[in-house]
């Protein structure tokens, strides 16, 4: 189950930046979308951008202060580009994306107002404040430019945290049985003799091992012991009826 993120824009001015940020989240496979204090003209201008994503700015909760939108969250992230003592220390996106995909609930990512951001006091009441690395000659981002940035490096954090779980390996009778499998069907093909079989069916076991095989990969590879098994047997009695076909045709001749 993926960990819950929360988008939360506070005090929005233009509503094409909902919809559009509504748009992005649902890109990357969010939807949990809080409007803190919206200032929006023209909300219905949200729909005209959302694509698709229409349901999520129509299922938006909306909360009149930044602590109502983060308060059953175990972290808040605020996004700004602005530094001083007062606002802290900035965590670069990505290790903010690190520490958000392996938090223990749900988290927000909170992003300011078009026109001047997140107040001092807004970010003091976060856990957390981030920076968007841009070039410095113009480091300003629209605000659902800077909502799908960081929706598209949380998507690619999940996917690699994924990853980075342990694949279901197949219990160790199981691998036992597909060596033992493996090396009859071996000897039947000839590829193995009586002689090497234990140190080179060694090699092969470290070489499978490594790779630490599923239960379907056995089964896979027990499946191809299996048809060279038959394949074996088939030539051998295929060779030993030619055999007798041509001892029986010579000895023929010779009688007569």
């Amino acid at each position: 189950m993926p960990q819950p993120v929360r988008v939360v824009l506070v005090r929005p001015e233009e509503p094409e930046n909902v919809g559009a940020a509504a748009r992005v989240m649902r890109n990357f496979g969010f939807d949990d979308l809080v409007l803190v204090e919206p200032r929006l003209s023209r909300p219905e201008r949200a729909y005209v951008v959302a694509h698709r994503a229409e349901d999520i700015v129509l299922s938006a909760t909306y909360v009149s202060t930044l602590e109502d939108a983060v308060a059953d969250c175990v972290r808040a992230f605020a996004t700004s580009r602005r530094s001083g003592k007062r606002r802290g220390k900035s965590l670069v996106l990505r290790d903010a994306v690190t520490a958000s995909t392996q938090a223990p609930g749900t988290v927000a990512w909170v992003f300011g107002p078009e026109s001047n951001g997140l107040s001092a006091a807004e970010i003091e009441q976060c856990s957390d404040r981030v920076l968007i690395p841009t070039a410095p000659e113009h480091p300003s981002l629209n605000l659902a430019q800077a909502v799908a940035v960081v929706a598209y490096e949380l998507f690619v954090g999940r996917m690699r945290l994924s990853e980075k779980r342990p694949a279901r390996e197949a219990p160790l009778r199981e691998r036992e049985a597909l060596y033992a499998h493996l090396e009859d069907a071996l000897l039947a093909i000839g590829f193995l003799s009586h002689d090497t079989a234990r140190a080179r069916m060694s090699e092969l076991r470290q070489l499978l091992e490594r790779s630490r095989p599923s239960p379907e990969e056995v089964r896979f590879l027990r499946g191809i012991a299996r048809r060279m098994a038959r394949t074996a047997e088939t030539s051998s009695k295929l060779r030993g009826g030619s055999s007798r076909g041509r001892s029986g045709g010579r000895g023929g001749g010779t009688a007569e």
